[in-house]
């Protein structure tokens, strides 16, 4: 069975060298012979749903599949993908939605639900396929993803009630046992689309919801410290991929899987963006992702040339190219400059009682091996055995199976097959050469080697801008004091000065979002871009209680291209810097009688403007937005003139800051980001929205409104502050939002609530 698995694979491989293909490549991609039109489309249906499994130093992509049978690609770098064949046959997974795969026990095992009717588990020995049926449809609806915990176990994730739940599998019957989990991550109504993975201690889980043919399709993450089940932290800013811009055709964004790089040590995610109606017909994108503590970021979305993943810093394969390793009579060796930082991976297969036999690196003048002979894995320093621990069944000898080290000051791990089985504190251990011996029994194939471990690599990853990152990522991270705060044990540096790598998308002006200590008010701080200094100021101080808070820097003019950007301050501890493309707001006035205006106002759903009325208007039960202006507005003062509603159930009001607003009918009827005042002839009340999260900040009366058939409302943003009232008086709320919605369009919105408006002014603060 070996001898069957290597010439598939080595087949694969020799089309595909070991060498990066693309120095940049550019969301979203069409890929070679992916799906082709759905009957009466015009579009390929491409690539949704994607799934991207790594073994043995080749990646392999399934995607939802619009035919009989599903599509199977291979790529070494993410980014040139080749199809391969065809990976079921017959009508198994006829329309499979969302096929995802793992290798469990020495054999590949896919899960599937054939148009949405059920899950099905599918078999192979090899990731090409063919994969045939093991189960019958077990039905847990849709989007089902594995899990190996350490111990052996399989677990299944998959949606329910609009949450994300777990189970184990039989190991004989691969059927869920029954006992269900849930995580508690939900997206607030229809959630799909989870993807678990682990980094350190820290669990990852990243989910999709609203809808697959809603704009404001997106992806989540929540986040779990020392193990796999139970309920995770979902933070209130919680979605890392989302792109909902009207007039932008990069839209549509979700259903990820994640999966580490190349080089070993960073991660990437895998998502779709819509294309047409008729399908959907989606296509595929991919995006690195950084881990700060529990909390994740993404250099996403980003639809512009971002740098093609590295590879390892030596890799080579035993069974085909050596490359960077050299073969002797004791096995293969490849040298490194010395280092205390790295990940590693030897792919071996045992047989006849075989032994592996992976030399990581030394401590002192001594060898460092991790041995298995597929029962035990021992760690030996010398001849000295340090750990020996069991290793989970394995399943046929004779398969291949992936032995990877990961080292740095704190701690050594070491796994096989994802399944993490010793771990040692302080280790003390260096890397200048590696080597897997040969041996009776033991075969090698892919071996590589890179000095970066458990993210470390996440410091000089280019980071784009517009995008947001954590601060603890500077090129010169080793060098700043850090704390940790809050539930997800965030590293927030204490600046000094750091340096991070970056790539304007393209030249203008842009505001940086600072993060920052809540004592570090007042302090100075200084943005450079190449050494030249930006701009200098002194951070705003906020008085009520928070740790950190937010501020928005002037903005600033940026050169498109890669740079080394900047932040410097006095002792400043900074958690997260963000940055966003800012536009000026002009003065706008209008009583909606000039049709000429009509084309400044975007109106998704049912509000409409009738010019001989002068009136923008939605009726009761009715649901919908009208959207004045730019994403990039900051500060502004909107006064508004307006009929206070009556009739209708649900919401309507006014939006300030809003960004990545969508509409759709199966879907969260608060899909944006903003706040949102909502307004009756009682008063109004103030909500802060993350696409369906509602904070309640507060209800004010008006007693001028009961009454009144008119009446008007003065709102202003202006960095942390909010304030309303009526015009010519003192404001009748204020808030001091320590986390602000910094920027947005403004505009109106309705949940089924009437509403009337007579008339918008809207003045820049700025």
């Amino acid at each position: 069975m070996l001898k069957k698995l290597v010439c598939v694979l080595l087949g694969v491989m020799l089309m595909l060298p070991l060498s990066s293909l693309a120095e940049d490549y550019r969301n979203p991609m069409s890929i070679p012979d992916q799906y082709p039109p759905i009957r009466g489309a015009s579009y390929d249906y491409g690539i949704g749903d994607p799934f991207v499994m790594r073994f043995n130093g080749l990646y392999y992509l399934y995607a939802s599949s619009c035919e009989d049978r599903v599509r199977v690609y291979t790529s070494r770098n993410l980014i040139d993908w080749e199809f391969q064949d065809w990976c079921t046959e017959n009508k198994d997974v006829y329309f499979a939605y969302a096929p995802e795969v793992v290798y469990w026990r020495g054999n590949f095992y896919m899960i599937t639900s054939p148009n949405g009717g059920g899950h099905y588990i599918l078999k192979s020995d090899s990731p090409l396929g063919v994969f045939r049926p093991v189960t019958g449809n077990f039905g847990y609806q849709i989007d089902g993803s594995f899990f190996v915990e350490d111990d052996g176990r399989l677990m299944l994730l998959f949606p329910e009630d609009s949450q994300i739940k777990q189970v184990y599998l039989n190991e004989d019957t691969l059927l869920p046992n029954g006992i269900k989990y849930s995580t508690t991550a939900t997206l607030r109504h229809w959630t799909e689309g989870p993807g678990l993975f682990r980094r350190g201690d820290w669990y990852y889980l990243t989910f999709t919801g609203n809808h697959v043919l809603s704009s404001g399709y997106r992806v989540a993450y929540a986040s779990r410290l020392g193990s796999s089940a139970g309920k995770f932290n979902q933070p209130a800013d919680d979605t890392i991929l989302i792109h909902s811009v009207f007039g932008d055709s990069f839209t549509g964004l979700g259903h990820s899987s994640n999966f580490i790089g190349p080089d070993l040590d960073s991660m990437y995610t895998a998502y779709h963006s819509f294309v047409n109606i008729n399908g959907p017909a989606r296509l595929y994108n991919l995006d690195r992702l950084l881990t700060n503590g529990g909390v994740l970021y993404t250099t996403g979305p980003t639809n512009f040339p971002m740098p093609a993943p590295k590879m390892p810093d030596v890799y080579g394969d035993a069974a085909e190219e050596l490359n960077d390793f050299e073969e002797t009579d004791a096995g293969y060796f490849a040298k490194i400059p010395e280092t205390n930082v790295f990940t590693q991976e030897c792919n071996f297969a045992l047989t006849n009682n075989g032994e592996a036999v992976w030399q990581s690196g030394q401590c002192g003048d001594r060898p460092v091996t991790v041995r298995t002979n597929g029962k035990m894995i021992s760690l030996y320093i010398g001849e000295e055995e340090r750990i020996a621990e069991m290793v989970p069944q394995l399943g046929e000898m004779g398969r291949l199976h992936t032995l990877r080290v990961e080292c740095n000051e704190d701690i050594f791990y070491a796994s096989i097959d994802g399944m993490r089985l010793i771990a040692l504190a302080n280790p003390g251990f260096t890397a200048s050469e590696i080597c897997a011996f040969k041996g009776e029994g033991v075969s090698y194939s892919f071996m590589a080697c890179t000095a970066q471990a458990l993210g470390s690599g996440d410091a000089s990853a280019l980071k784009a801008i517009p995008g947001a990152f954590s601060a603890i990522h500077a090129l010169n991270s080793e060098a700043l004091s850090w704390q940790e705060f809050g539930k997800q044990l965030e590293r927030a540096p204490t600046l000094g000065t750091a340096h991070y790598a970056v790539r304007v998308a393209e030249a203008g002006a842009y505001c940086f979002d600072l993060t920052i200590l809540k004592k570090d008010g007042g302090k100075h701080y200084e943005i450079l871009l190449d050494g030249e200094t930006l701009l200098e100021g002194t951070a705003p101080e906020f008085a009520l209680k928070a740790d950190f808070f937010t501020f928005t820097s002037a903005p600033v003019s940026l050169p498109a291209g890669d740079h080394t950007l900047t932040i410097s301050g006095d002792e400043i501890t900074v958690s997260k810097i963000s940055s966003f493309r800012f536009a000026e707001t002009p003065e706008y006035r209008s009583d909606f009688a000039d049709k000429q205006q009509r084309k400044e106002i975007t109106t998704l759903g049912a509000f409409t403007v009738n010019f001989d009325k002068a009136a923008l208007s939605i009726k009761q039960g009715k649901t919908g937005f009208a959207l004045l202006g730019q994403e990039g507005y900051a500060d502004y003062e909107m006064r508004v003139r307006f009929i206070p509603p009556v009739n209708g159930s649900g919401a309507s009001g006014i939006l300030l800051r809003a960004t990545n607003v969508s509409l759709f009918d199966a879907q969260v009827k608060e899909s944006y980001f903003g706040y949102g005042v909502t307004v009756s002839k009682l008063g109004f009340n103030v909500q802060k929205i993350h696409y369906g999260s509602q904070a309640m900040l507060g209800f004010t009366s008006v007693n001028a409104w009961k009454d009144a058939q008119e009446a008007e409302i003065l709102l202003r943003v202006q960095g942390n502050r909010l304030s309303i009232g009526l015009p010519g008086e003192e404001p009748l709320f204020t808030l001091e939002d320590a986390q602000p919605f910094t920027h947005g369009l403004c505009g109106f919105f309705s949940t089924g609530k009437e509403l009337t408006i007579l008339s918008c002014d809207i003045t820049p603060l700025r």
